[in-house]
């Protein structure tokens, strides 16, 4: 992928976990990927934290915050970039989507709406004032694929290129499993898929609609070993397609995310 996510408009710029147990996630997300957490914006407003490669040099890559209802379940968010929050959200209430909050300002580092497609996919929006999105991306224990799980993508193309303007493009059938795969584009670099849940095998604990984030690792089937150990699951074991290797975890609390060694926008 060459596409740099945080600094395109209407690319990923963000993720974030909205989880009931934000200490246990952080120590299990820390214990994972070697993240390490901090306050948002100097302070630790309704219990938002920042995740950072490092604990020294900072390079944001990710935010952790409580569920605001308890029964919502745990889950991760992309954001998309946005210069301006309102004209989008209008977009989306005008393409048969919903604005479920927002546009907010956000600590003084943003502002941000939260929205979801006609199929019900939950994504986020966010114009950035301080805070410009991840500071590492495409490198081990960052984000590097955003991928919507869908059974209405004829209708999930539609809506993106008119709400944010991505381009698709079409992989071949065999280069990531079953069938063609189609690539999301901004300025014509791919930065995530869309699959068509009708077509695929998925477990069932695994959301559809929903947006699947991939974090890249040196070694998805350790990773994968160490998930379980924290007492995270394996919802799909690791397996090979033709732009890398990846499989599907759970959080102990259940947060859905993927990991991923290759280069899947190739």
């Amino acid at each position: 992928m060459r596409v740099q996510i945080s600094k395109t408009p209407s690319a990923p710029c963000w993720a974030d976990l909205s989880t009931p147990d934000t200490d246990a996630a952080r120590a299990f997300y820390e214990a994972l990927f070697g993240w390490r957490s901090r306050p948002a914006g100097g302070q630790a407003a309704d219990g938002y934290r920042m995740f950072a490669l490092d604990a020294q040099d900072g390079h944001l890559v990710a935010g952790v915050g409580p569920v605001s209802d308890p029964r919502e379940p745990a889950r991760w968010l992309p954001y998309f970039q946005s210069s301006g929050a309102e004209a989008v959200a209008a977009r989306v209430r005008g393409n048969r989507g919903r604005v479920v909050a927002g546009p907010v300002p956000a600590l003084g580092q943003g502002r941000l709406a939260v929205c979801q497609d006609p199929a019900g996919a939950g994504f986020g929006l966010w114009e950035p004032l301080a805070h410009a999105g991840f500071e590492a991306v495409n490198v081990p224990s960052s984000f590097c694929w955003f991928e919507l799980l869908t059974r209405d993508p004829a209708g999930a193309v539609d809506f993106y290129q008119a709400v944010l303007g991505w381009g698709t493009r079409r992989r071949p059938a065999g280069d990531a499993g079953p069938g063609a795969y189609t690539q999301w584009t901004v300025a014509g670099d791919a930065f995530g898929g869309l699959v068509d849940v009708a077509a695929q095998e998925f477990p069932p604990e695994v959301p559809a609609p929903h947006w699947n984030l991939y974090v890249a690792v040196d070694a998805p089937d350790a990773t994968a070993a160490r998930c379980a150990e924290l007492g995270g699951r394996v919802l799909l074991a690791p397996r090979q397609v033709a732009t890398g290797r990846f499989a599907i975890l759970a959080d102990p609390q259940g947060a859905v995310f993927s990991v991923m060694h290759g280069t899947p926008g190739d």
